[in-house]
């Protein structure tokens, strides 16, 4: 079983991101702020973090700096609604393995297609 960390204040957001991986058969912690999901980071073992980037408490990119001190393997995508090239350029050189906007147009089962590769195991023949 997987299992992924949503960080994220907007439960309307959460939510249904959730309910589908869940409905996959992954489990699915949900913490509403940076503090919070650093806590959890640290508490358990999850295959992939998804991380909102403005959260209150820490921000996302404080909370992806911590992560990557701990556990610069721990797959982390980016799910948010700013997309500004210095920004993604920056967090993807903090290590992030994705990133998807959230913002209008937002495909939830494009993400959810992302996680689950992100998850797969590696195939030794490709």
């Amino acid at each position: 079983m997987n299992y992924v960390l949503i960080i994220e204040d907007e439960a309307a957001t959460a939510a249904p991101v959730k309910e589908a991986l869940e409905m996959d058969g992954i489990q699915v912690d949900v913490a509403n702020d940076g503090n919070a999901g650093l806590k959890l980071f640290r508490e358990k073992v999850y295959d992939l973090i998804l991380l909102d980037l403005k959260l209150p408490g820490l921000t996302g990119e404080e909370v992806l700096s911590e992560i990557r001190k701990e556990d610069p393997f721990i797959t982390v995508i980016v799910y948010t609604n700013y997309s500004n090239f210095a920004d993604i350029k920056r967090l993807t050189n903090m290590g992030i393995d994705g990133y998807i906007n959230k913002g209008p147009g937002a495909d939830l089962n494009e993400l959810l297609t992302v996680i689950e590769n992100k998850l797969a195991p590696i195939d030794e023949n490709a």
